[in-house]
């Protein structure tokens, strides 16, 4: 009788009841949840496999950390430092606005070639005048002057003569209309169609050379200002 209840309880001891199961299941988690908070993971421990997509914010990057070879520069908007470089590129292709100077006249972008500045009339008030032995060819004929364009370029015209005397200087052209480099020598039209010449000095001065000193045609005569 002994025996029988002997096994009997081995028995029972060997087969636990659900409920057991269930209890000890429940124990294990509870424990297993508590040793996992109070865990700490190893240093490099964490790599690409056990982060997920989307999981790291930018508050959690370390600033300045990341450089180009981490960044899709592609990807990246405009800086706000260079907002204004796209509009320099267009500017340095632009039409150029304002008014106009030098040569020009007007306002960019569609400025005018300036005119000739008015013709000055030897002889005339606050003008250059005519040496003492000369004077303008006379009625009918365009009297001596001269003008600059906005090139550089001085051009003489109208008719002479010399009336008394043997100086060979007709007059003085002013400061700004002298020749560049050295003396200018010019033909000019003669009296009766005859050969004239006619020279212009770096001192300014507008020299008969040769020919009939009763008429002598300056038109023919233009050089470039120093």
């Amino acid at each position: 009788m002994g025996a029988r209840n002997e096994n009997r309880f081995k028995h029972r001891l060997s087969r636990p009841s659900p409920a057991l199961i269930v209890a000890i299941i429940a124990l294990i988690v509870s424990m297993g949840g508590t040793g996992y908070a109070a865990f700490t993971l190893p240093n490099n421990s964490v790599g690409t496999k056990q982060l997920k997509n989307g999981s790291v914010t930018a508050a959690k990057v370390k600033r300045h950390s990341l450089t180009g070879a981490q960044i899709n520069l592609k990807k990246l908007g405009t800086v706000l430092t260079a907002r204004d470089a796209g509009r320099a590129l267009k500017a340095g292709t632009a039409a150029p606005v304002g008014k106009a100077g030098g040569a020009l006249t007007g306002s960019y972008p569609n400025p005018l070639i300036a005119p000739a500045e008015p013709v000055h009339i030897v002889g005339a008030a606050g003008q250059p005048q005519f040496d003492v032995d000369w004077a303008n060819a006379g009625t009918g004929f365009q009297p001596a002057g001269f003008y600059k364009d906005p090139f550089g370029t001085v051009h003489l015209q109208g008719d002479v003569q010399r009336t008394t005397g043997s100086d060979a200087t007709i007059f003085q052209l002013p400061p700004g209309y002298c020749p560049v480099g050295g003396i200018e020598d010019f033909p000019a039209y003669g009296d009766g169609g005859t050969a004239a010449g006619v020279a212009v000095r770096p001192d300014c001065s507008v020299v008969f050379v040769a020919g009939l000193t009763t008429f002598i045609g300056l038109g023919a005569i233009s050089f470039r200002a120093g």
